[in-house]
């Protein structure tokens, strides 16, 4: 098992937690960081970050407002703010180029820094990226990243396993019907149990980088990208069905389709490690890599 470390950088608005893989041998490779989704933290990233190797740099943050890391500094803070955040944060640990993976609200927070800052971005990989018909995320923004605190009777606790197990169920997680069953196995009571403790740290901010992502203006904001990127569509999840069009709003983008039934970090796995090598050959937008 690869050796995770855990370390705190300090930005302006305080402590940001990571988790850290070193290399086996320094300067062979590029760093890798590594965006999670939203509304856990980085934790949620540890089982990829073991299965990537150690040839390159692994660098894992918990997101503002997410997990242990400082709040952010508005509660209306956009996903520009939090991509700037992670820049300054890849300041502070002197990267000044580096591949980018990100997953869900990740991948549009490593999105908007491939637009904004281009220069710092070798390879962009987006996985689970969603694009919900137009107005659909701002109606249903109260709905699916509320503004919980703690009460008497401990009910933000209950609420917090449920959303984490409904997020394995369901996409979005709080349409629970047939049509939105997402075709995985639940995770393990001690998985939802580890995700659920991420929500719990964060629990009076979370919602911040989410409502965020929620605002993002992805088919404006997308076409902007001039970075090689990859897009992940793992047959499993609804959001691949969106993946072709996510694919065809990015000029530099080629789809990988994960094959269907296989481990999912497994194929993540060699899906990254294949792309960040170089061997997946870029092709149309028409076409899968």
């Amino acid at each position: 098992m690869v050796a995770i470390e855990r370390a705190f950088a300090r930005i302006r608005e305080g402590q940001v937690h990571l988790r850290r893989r070193q290399p086996a041998h320094a300067g062979q490779h590029i760093p890798l960081v590594l965006l999670h989704s939203s509304p856990v933290a980085s934790g949620s990233l540890v089982p990829l970050m073991q299965a990537l190797g150690n040839e390159r740099l692994l660098i894992a943050p918990d997101t503002l407002g997410n997990g242990d890391s400082a709040s952010p500094k508005s509660p209306n803070a956009d996903l520009g703010y939090f991509a700037d955040a992670t820049v300054r944060l890849l300041q502070t640990l002197e990267l000044e180029q580096v591949d980018l993976y990100g997953v869900r609200t990740g991948a549009l927070i490593a999105a908007e820094i491939a637009v904004s800052r281009p220069v710092r971005v070798r390879r962009l990989i987006l996985d689970e990226v969603n694009l919900p018909p137009e107005g659909f995320m701002e109606s249903a923004l109260e709905t699916n990243s509320p503004q919980i605190e703690p009460d008497d009777m401990g009910r933000h606790l209950l609420w917090a396993w449920n959303v984490m197990r409904d997020h394995s169920l369901f996409y979005p997680w709080f349409a629970r019907d047939r049509e939105h069953r997402l075709n995985i196995d639940l995770p393990s009571a001690g998985a939802i149990h580890d995700s659920t403790v991420e929500v719990l740290k964060a629990l009076r901010t979370f919602h911040v980088s989410y409502r965020a992502a929620f605002r993002y203006p992805r088919r404006a904001r997308l076409p902007l990208i001039t970075v090689p990127t990859l897009i992940l569509a793992d047959p499993a999840h609804l959001a691949s069905k969106k993946a072709p069009d996510v694919t065809r709003l990015i000029s530099t983008a080629v789809l990988r389709r994960l094959p269907r039934g296989a481990n999912p970090i497994s194929a993540r796995t060699n899906a990254i490690n294949q792309y960040l090598s170089g061997s997946v050959r870029m092709k149309s937008k028409k076409g899968d890599g």
